[in-house]
């Protein structure tokens, strides 16, 4: 059965979705009609995948990417298009309409003329009065809590991700928020939960990995009480020359890489981990290559 849902002209001019690559604007496009036929949610991963005719894998990014944008929202592990039950209300079903416009004429009386019509207007909710551009620019603005549901949404993401990968139905998310205000960074909960995941046990609650997002935290945190050593370290920041170099040092040495934390400078989170010098020794900071070792100097400790 064929259905039609409301989509805004001023959709045009939304930022989040300017922000998108051009080819995810389609997808987000196309998953409306995939939550249109399953009563304003979307199904499970395999049939969204069906559905766009794309891998599992490929679809589970497309809906991780929208929540991120904030296109999406993830309610209790359930995911739905944002603000969907605000912009497709009840009053656009014809069957009310229909129905009034039956008993008018059945009540009519013989003195009516033909010249009368039936007058039925459909007047949008009071949240209707504000476009979609309107609403992203006031979301924008939110208190500063804001970030933190957004971290806590963009890490529900990656979870959904990891458990869709493995052919696994996607647990409450809830815990994402506690695990976040509890201080633990995300890349931390996201390599707990991808290592526990790769054991192949069916886990159905993400209480599950609290000890190994604990005992992560544990490790990787930097020491206490010490304030003198923790100022001598350098904050070497994720995704950068630097830490390529410092991952690089690690797995040459016979190491698993570097946990990650988090840092606010400036009301901005930096992810990364501290280090005794920026670059590790024996790399060019300006290339990030290892520099030749020089005589004597091969296994120096």
């Amino acid at each position: 059965m064929s259905r039609w849902f409301r989509v805004y002209d001023d959709v045009i001019n939304d930022p989040k979705l300017l922000k998108l690559p051009e080819a995810l604007r389609w997808q987000w496009l196309a998953l409306l009609c995939v939550a249109s036929k399953n009563g304003g949610k979307l199904p499970p991963n395999d049939d969204i995948a069906l559905l766009l005719r794309v891998p599992e894998a490929k679809a589970a990014e497309f809906v991780t990417k929208l929540v991120r944008a904030k296109l999406i929202d993830n309610e209790d592990g359930v995911f739905v298009p944002h603000n969907w039950d605000g912009r497709q209300f009840k009053s656009d079903t014809s069957n009310d309409r229909v129905k009034r416009h039956r008993e008018n004429k059945r009540n009519a009386t013989c003195n009516v003329t033909s010249g009368v019509t039936d007058t039925v207007t459909v007047t949008a909710p009071e949240a209707e009065q504000k476009s979609d551009t309107e609403q992203s620019r006031a979301e924008a603005s939110a208190p500063v809590d804001e970030d933190l549901k957004r971290r806590a949404s963009a890490l529900g993401a990656g979870i959904s991700a990891h458990f869709v990968s493995r052919g696994q139905s996607i647990p409450n998310l809830d815990r994402c928020l506690l695990w976040l205000t509890q201080g633990y960074a995300s890349g931390t909960i996201l390599g707990a939960v991808e290592r526990c995941l790769k054991r192949g046990k069916v886990i159905t609650t993400l209480d599950y990995f609290d000890g190994a997002i604990r005992d992560d935290h544990a490790k990787i945190a930097a020491p206490a009480g010490d304030l003198q050593v923790v100022s001598s370290q350098v904050f070497v920041i994720s995704g950068t020359l630097a830490a390529a170099c410092w991952e690089q040092h690690s797995r040459s040495t016979g190491g698993r890489g570097y946990p990650t934390t988090t840092r606010r400078v400036d009301g901005s989170v930096q992810e990364g981990w501290y280090h005794p010098t920026e670059f590790p020794p024996g790399y060019d900071e300006q290339t990030g290559e290892r520099l030749p070792a020089q005589s004597g100097e091969e296994h120096a400790a």
